[in-house]
């Protein structure tokens, strides 16, 4: 057990102990008691803290593997982009067709545009997913632009740039369907 789950389950049991010991508080008193009625509210506050926390605990326990995710992709896509800058230069280096950039540039550019994406708990798996096939669709790109594969694998890197796309964009439902 990880250190937030240990965490977590900590506060849960401390919260569950505070509850016991309110509930408590109740049974000592008689229903027409004023005192009955001042424990009862700290009964209920008590509770409404325990189900409040409760809906935090998924949150919580998936935020250590969020903030893994979040490093992945950042560096993913920096990574990607420094690539894409040096496939660039190396279009003028190498006296390479200067149609060459028609295909450069925009991966360059998506790669710059997505290097400060957010990564939630919800999406970030698909963030994730889409940071590692970011790697692919970069390498497709290396090996057509510097002539080490047939051009016909544009057709690839284009359908890797989709998938890389649906899986680094967000959905406007939570919990939609993609």
């Amino acid at each position: 057990m990880d250190s937030t789950e240990q965490d977590v389950e900590q506060q849960f049991t401390r919260l569950q102990q505070k509850v016991g010991v309110s509930h408590a508080e109740v049974l000592k008193h008689d229903v027409d008691d004023d005192r009955f009625a001042v424990e009862y509210a700290r009964l209920v506050n008590t509770v409404t803290e325990l189900v409040e926390f409760e809906e935090t605990v998924p949150g919580l326990l998936a935020e250590p593997e969020r903030r893994r995710s979040e490093r992945i992709v950042t560096w993913s896509w920096r990574a990607q982009a420094a690539v894409g800058a040096v496939l660039i230069a190396l279009v003028f280096v190498l006296d390479r067709s200067a149609w060459w950039l028609v295909l450069l540039v925009p991966h360059f550019a998506a790669t710059v545009a997505c290097c400060f994406q957010k990564v939630d708990a919800e999406q970030h798996r698909d963030r994730r997913f889409g940071a590692v096939a970011l790697h692919v669709v970069a390498l497709l790109m290396a090996l057509i632009s510097l002539s080490v594969i047939s051009r016909w694998f544009i057709i690839a890197a284009a359908v890797g740039w989709l998938l890389v796309a649906g899986a680094s964009t967000d959905t406007e439902e939570k919990g939609a369907p993609r």
